[in-house]
């Protein structure tokens, strides 16, 4: 997949990038993150990127390098530079930068920032129109650092195998209490009649760029949005399912585990919730 890659400002191919091995993002995750896409090939949101970031370093206590202006900046400079025919898919990662082998921060120098720009990869639309099956991660969402997008990412990617090797589309994640926390990389919803659950931040869930918009829209449609804490069992009464992400925007949901739900096919408040978010997107995109 072609790709661009900036090196504290430094754009080179992917295979010519390079950090040094003592950078302590690749000795030992200590990093933040986050992962936006573009829209008319514009980096889509970027503030609110921007700010959910400044709290994942402040959960780290990691002093970003760089303000928003130069951030921004440079993230439009790649995708400009990368030229793609596509949208982008833009991962921007500050590692606490250089240290000694062993774990204190204290030891390390400037931190890096590394913005990596790929074409993205839509889903067709047979996804939204067809659904999709997850299942229920053997994993669990740690309460420590539940809401940092930070880049100790090992279950995310021990979930990611799980959901492969099950041919699912995605794995949701249980708190260790047993409650439904969040998929590997999306916000996950159990809709009932007109009322949507999504679990709370009290579920080790990560406040969602897309599923703030999503939860907005739902309130404006004068659907009621429960905010909580919500046992596996309530997906087996579900009515619905869909779930929703900055790069895949809103999906349904048909089958966990192999069980179907609802009608096992996309519901009309999934529907209803997908085509006003499509609409916004024409708003935000204008006023962005």
């Amino acid at each position: 997949m072609p790709s661009l890659i900036s090196v504290n400002g430094n754009i080179t191919p992917a295979d010519r990038a390079v950090i040094p091995v003592l950078d302590h993002g690749f000795l030992f995750g200590d990093s933040v993150y986050e992962t936006l896409r573009t829209y008319r090939h514009k980096p889509f949101l970027f503030t609110r990127h921007f700010v959910r970031m400044q709290r994942s370093a402040r959960s780290v206590e990691l002093t970003l390098p760089w303000d928003r202006e130069k951030l921004f900046a440079e993230v439009q400079r790649v995708v400009a530079a990368a030229a793609l025919s596509s949208e982008s898919r833009i991962r921007i990662t500050i590692t606490r930068g250089v240290g000694e082998v062993g774990p204190d921060p204290g030891t390390c120098g400037l931190p890096n920032v590394i913005i990596i720009v790929t074409p993205l990869a839509e889903l067709p639309e047979t996804v939204y129109e067809r659904g999709v099956d997850v299942v229920i991660s053997a994993l669990r969402r740690t309460s420590h650092l539940a809401d940092a997008k930070t880049g100790n990412l090992i279950r995310t990617v021990l979930a990611q195998r799980e959901a492969r090797v099950a041919g699912a589309f995605e794995a949701v994640l249980l708190t260790p209490e047993g409650w439904i926390s969040d998929g590997i990389t999306s916000n996950v919803y159990v809709v009932k009649g007109r009322k949507i659950l999504t679990p709370s931040r009290e579920a080790c869930s990560l406040e969602g760029i897309t599923r703030g918009i999503v939860l907005e829209l739902a309130r404006r449609l004068e659907l009621d949005v429960v905010e909580g804490l919500f046992h596996p069992g309530e997906i087996e009464q579900a009515d619905e399912m869909f779930l929703t992400s900055t790069t895949r925007e809103v999906v349904p949901i048909v089958r966990v585990d192999g069980r179907v739900i609802g009608s096992g096919k996309p519901g009309p408040v999934t529907a209803l919730l997908r085509k006003a978010y499509v609409r916004e997107l024409r708003l935000l995109i204008q006023e962005d």
